[in-house]
């Protein structure tokens, strides 16, 4: 899991300006950095790389996606991935009072855990994220921009279509 997670953040290095420019047309810009300095601490961490994610990261985006990383520790354990994410979708869902179509995170992560192995996944995940660009935000900042954010990728599923293609490609 950490060199995993230490790929994850010199891919997420890489993708940060984009992240941040994803967020400032709905949100407040500071996505990619967030999510960033979130997977170092959790690269960094000997142990419990999900509340190392969630301390440094803080904030909404901090205990959101430790859920995420909590669910991928699971899977590289043994569990099924489907259902490993399926149960962090159910707990982002209810954390966040969110669901599917809300323009969030969730609109890549739900389609992601109904897929039969991680490939599919990673392309469920970005086929949700890209579905965002149409929708209208009913949660988070995004809902008071100007059109609720239609025209725009969801920061959020942007990342998380990354994390799971990344898992997806990751050595076994």
């Amino acid at each position: 899991m950490q060199a995993f997670l230490s790929d994850l953040v010199r891919r997420f290095e890489g993708l940060e300006d984009h992240l941040n420019s994803l967020d400032a047309a709905t949100g407040d810009g500071d996505h990619g950095t967030t999510i960033l300095k979130g997977l170092r601490a959790a690269a960094d961490a000997a142990e419990a790389p999900d509340r190392a994610f969630r301390k440094a990261a803080g904030g909404a985006s901090g205990s959101l996606f430790a859920v995420v990383i909590a669910a991928l520790q699971k899977a590289d354990a043994g569990a099924d991935l489907g259902t490993a994410l399926g149960e962090a979708a159910d707990k982002i869902a209810l954390l966040g009072q969110a669901r599917a179509g809300d323009k969030t995170m969730l609109d890549a992560l739900i389609p992601a855990a109904a897929a039969p192995n991680p490939a599919a996944a990673a392309q469920a995940a970005i086929e949700g994220c890209e579905k965002t660009r149409a929708m209208a935000a009913k949660r988070g900042r995004a809902k008071y921009v100007e059109g609720a954010g239609v025209g725009h990728v969801d920061a959020g599923a942007t990342s998380i279509a990354e994390i799971l293609n990344a898992y997806a490609g990751r050595p076994t």
